[in-house]
């Protein structure tokens, strides 16, 4: 719990920033995600991860200086992986987070109706719960394996998009890349290593 609020705590700050700003805006976001673990180990891994997609979405506030700006966000995000062994074997394994991503945008276009953007930033993540699911001659099994994992995450991210501004609102579409720094094995063997990574598209809607 105290890592949950100090992730609200900076959002709160972010916050307070944005509101000092030229043009701060509040708003929306959701999208689409493929997340996939990176995983290394002290013997050689029999199976590749894949990509597994997921949903996500959650709020943002933004503050602007000219053509540069401050985003920060609280976001529900699956990270996480899977690997088929056929069709009626394999394993999934579902991250599910709470992500606090901050940002510094480049708008080297100042105005019209639609304005490019480029970003990176980093974040912090606190892990709700990490679920696996394993399949065997067709039969799937859920586990909860939160206890396997450290429930923190942080890692930086690097984004590219447009803004469409309409009367009263602005629309944006935003693809984004998600590198995971720590290893978020609790207990692991030396050598061993998970990391997340994910790619996502989002569409964000401000006033």
């Amino acid at each position: 719990m105290k890592r949950f609020a100090i992730v609200c705590l900076v959002l709160a700050c972010a916050a307070a920033l944005g509101a000092q700003t030229e043009a701060s805006k509040v708003g929306v976001k959701a999208g689409f995600s493929l997340a996939r673990i990176h995983e290394t180990a002290t013997v050689p891994l029999l199976f590749e991860w894949q990509n597994l997609p997921f949903v996500t979405g959650g709020v943002f506030v933004e503050g602007g200086w000219g053509l540069m700006a401050l985003e920060a966000e609280a976001l529900y995000v699956q990270m996480g992986g899977k690997f088929t062994i056929d069709e009626a074997n394999g394993l999934k394994n579902r991250f599910h987070y709470i992500q606090v991503p901050v940002q510094v945008k480049v708008r080297p276009v100042g105005g019209g109706l639609i304005r490019p953007f480029v970003a990176g930033g980093a974040y912090g993540a606190y892990l709700i719960r990490a679920e696996s699911y394993l399949t065997a001659d067709g039969e799937t099994a859920k586990a909860n394996v939160t206890a396997d994992y450290v429930r923190w995450d942080v890692g930086v991210l690097g984004s590219a998009g447009l803004t469409f501004k309409l009367p009263g609102m602005s629309l944006s579409l935003e693809g984004r890349y998600n590198l995971g720094l720590m290893n978020i094995l609790r207990d692991p063997i030396a050598g061993d290593t998970i990391h997340n990574r994910c790619w996502m598209a989002l569409v964000g809607l401000s006033y």
